[in-house]
């Protein structure tokens, strides 16, 4: 692959993170309220509940440690080995985005199939 995709990559996860850093809080907080709501099993409603909990307390912890790497690049005055160390930042904070909504999703499509399933029974 050419250097050109990987620069393009970089800058579509960094505008991700940039976008990220509010948007990740509110998107956990919904996340943990709609695995309450359906009508689950108690036991897959437990399971969900607990596997998106620990999933959002990585994703923010995550966050936090990324977002005090672009403060403090922001703010000394080194920032990292290349010109580039803050879009790096903010590419590493859009992955834990990218991963975070991707396993939201897979858990929520299992979780409307479980209810399809149990409703259809």
């Amino acid at each position: 692959m050419s250097p050109w995709f990987f620069t393009a990559l970089i800058y579509l996860f960094g505008f991700v993170g940039l976008a990220s850093i509010g948007i990740l809080p509110l998107r956990a907080w919904k996340a943990l309220r709609s695995a309450f709501e359906g009508s689950l099993a108690p036991t897959a409603r437990t399971a969900s509940l607990v596997f998106i909990a620990l999933m959002a307390a990585v994703a923010l912890w995550a966050d936090m440690q990324i977002t005090i790497r672009i403060f403090k690049c922001l703010t000394e005055s080194y920032c990292g080995p290349g010109v580039a160390s803050g879009w790096a930042y903010l590419a590493m904070f859009g992955a834990v985005y990218f991963i975070f909504e991707v396993v939201v999703f897979v858990i929520q499509k299992i979780n409307r199939a479980g209810t399809g399933s149990a409703s259809s029974s």
